[in-house]
């Protein structure tokens, strides 16, 4: 007998089987979709790129909506995906949400690294790049201060950014954002020092190819490919349903190599080592002590999350010393919880009152 979940998915798959074989007009429209999608509309709300070092882009999103939030907002994404996903297409687009309620918003794009870059340290990225990405909004706003949201891997970089530099944040939104590496997950077990040599991946690859990266991501859920395809097939008949399947999937194959050194010190002190939660990390010879975050905290987490399971992000709250922290379980996945098609109705509001309330 097998579980009831187990059931319902191959009671779909069979009627999923049925309906090929019955409708062979719906059948060639599905092929040419799976083969060859049109490249999506995505990352279409207007911005300039003010500032520009290597191949990272620091961009200032243009807002038709008159702004009474004097402190920004800077969006950090992962470093191994686009950053588009906080900006997927009009109408499911956390970017386009947060400018509609009068907030100053910046992101940062990192670019698709080359081979030249793949001595770019761990280091560089946290008091290199996005110091220098920080300043240059605090600049350009005259704030003294802004909002710093991390997402997935981008968001372990802004908590050991705020440990470092906590009198630069107001508000440190963290996105399903990793900390204790150490968490019973898949991703901590297959990164272990016991089951992956990072020194001889490193040094045979340079940089970490996206292509196994997203191997391993497959993996944690080797049926996904075929569940993405019985579920463009159920939306074949909405068009909106379609496109914002296709968007999202193509979001999901647009990967980003991780720049080897960087790469070498995120698994060793993070996934191995878990340095990170115990404040034994170090950035340029200063140690990252989670106790020094001050600012207003916001962590969120998703109960189906199997890349950042939600208590490798909330033992955050329990090592700051923030005095307002406040962490929020939302239902769906890594991915969904931010980009899905509940994320307006749940995250966005939550995320965009909370800032309300501490962006005067």
């Amino acid at each position: 007998m097998y579980p009831a979940p187990f059931n319902t998915w191959t009671t779909a798959y069979d009627q999923w089987a049925h309906d090929l074989t019955q409708n062979q007009e719906r059948m060639f429209a599905w092929w040419r979709l799976i083969l060859d999608p049109k490249p999506p509309v995505a990352a279409a709300t207007p911005a300039d790129v003010v500032y520009q070092e290597n191949k990272l882009q620091l961009l200032r999103y243009r807002s038709q909506t008159l702004s009474n939030r004097p402190v920004p907002i800077l969006m950090v994404p992962s470093i191994i995906n686009k950053y588009y996903i906080l900006d997927l297409k009009p109408g499911r687009s956390l970017v386009e949400y947060l400018l509609g309620r009068g907030f100053d918003v910046w992101i940062i794009d990192w670019g698709i690294p080359s081979d030249e870059d793949r001595l770019d340290t761990f280091d560089k990225y946290i008091n290199g790049y996005l110091a220098r990405s920080v300043q240059k909004v605090l600049d350009l706003t005259g704030q003294e201060q802004l909002s710093l949201l991390g997402y997935c891997i981008g968001g372990t970089f802004t908590a050991i950014y705020a440990a470092l530099h906590d009198h630069q944040i107001r508000n440190l939104i963290q996105l399903a954002a990793p900390i204790n590496f150490h968490d019973d997950g898949i991703l901590s077990a297959w990164a272990s020092k016991e089951a992956f040599p990072i020194d001889v991946v490193v040094d045979a690859f340079g940089n970490m190819p996206k292509w196994l990266m997203q191997t391993s991501f497959q993996w944690l859920r080797p049926t996904n490919d075929l569940a993405q395809a019985v579920n463009l097939w159920e939306r074949l008949d909405d068009p909106k349903k379609t496109d914002d399947f296709l968007t999202l999937r193509s979001w999901l194959n647009d990967n980003i190599d991780f720049p080897g050194e960087a790469y070498r010190k995120y698994i060793r002190d993070c996934y191995q080592d878990n340095l990170l939660v115990q404040n034994r990390m170090q950035i340029d010879g200063d140690t990252v002590d989670l106790g020094r975050i001050t600012a207003n905290l916001l962590t969120v987490s998703a109960t189906q999350d199997h890349i950042c399971p939600p208590r490798s992000a909330a033992v955050l709250n329990d090592l700051v010393s923030s005095q307002d922290k406040q962490v929020l379980t939302l239902a769906g996945g890594h991915i969904g919880v931010v980009a899905g098609s509940g994320a307006s109705k749940g995250l966005w509001v939550k995320l965009g009152d909370w800032l309300a309330q501490r962006s005067g």
